[in-house]
């Protein structure tokens, strides 16, 4: 059973997947459409579940991503990605924590060329600050009396590091969206 399998990145078959029997996900409406939109589109998904070897051979027990399982059963996908854990389930969800760790060093990079973008778009009056997720009117307003901005660091100095990274992360996803 389960010759020369080893851990790592690889796409199966929905079919061979084994899913639990009570599925609880936390996940926001709007998100779940955007990904359903994307899975129609791309026709493969992008985060990788991971699943670990069950007792049947060929099949695999779903550990994470049940709404993105889900989803790609809706759009019509046969196979998706994910990334195995050549282990069985109760030794893989002692990994799962380290997982959830290392996710979160997983963020989007920001390059030169954003941070140059996002100063100039705080510079320009016409720029609708509000639509960037986190800027409110009373941001926005405090946000325009402290222009202009020459730098990120000008931004953070004025603004706070921890906000306007946060402002810095919601322009670049609103402008990969525009």
């Amino acid at each position: 059973m389960y010759k020369n399998i080893e851990s790592g990145p690889g796409r199966i078959f929905l079919s061979q997947i084994k899913t639990p029997q009570v599925g609880l996900h936390n996940v926001d409406e709007k998100e779940l459409s955007k990904v359903s939109q994307s899975l129609n589109d791309l026709k493969y998904n992008l985060a990788l579940p991971i699943v670990s070897l069950s007792d049947e051979e060929d099949k695999f027990f779903l550990m994470t991503g049940l709404p993105i399982y889900e989803l790609a059963i809706k759009s019509g996908l046969e196979q998706i990605w994910v990334f195995l854990i050549a282990h069985k389930k109760h030794e893989v969800e002692k990994l799962i924590e380290q997982f959830a760790l290392q996710s979160k060093l997983n963020e989007q990079v920001i390059d030169s060329e954003d941070i140059k973008n996002f100063v100039e778009f705080l510079n320009n009056p016409e720029s609708l600050l509000t639509k960037i997720r986190g800027i409110g009117e009373k941001y926005a307003k405090k946000i325009e009396s402290k222009r202009p901005y020459k730098s990120a660091e000008d931004i953070q100095k004025q603004l706070g590091p921890k906000q306007s990274l946060n402002w810095l992360t919601a322009y670049k996803e609103w402008k990969n969206q525009s």
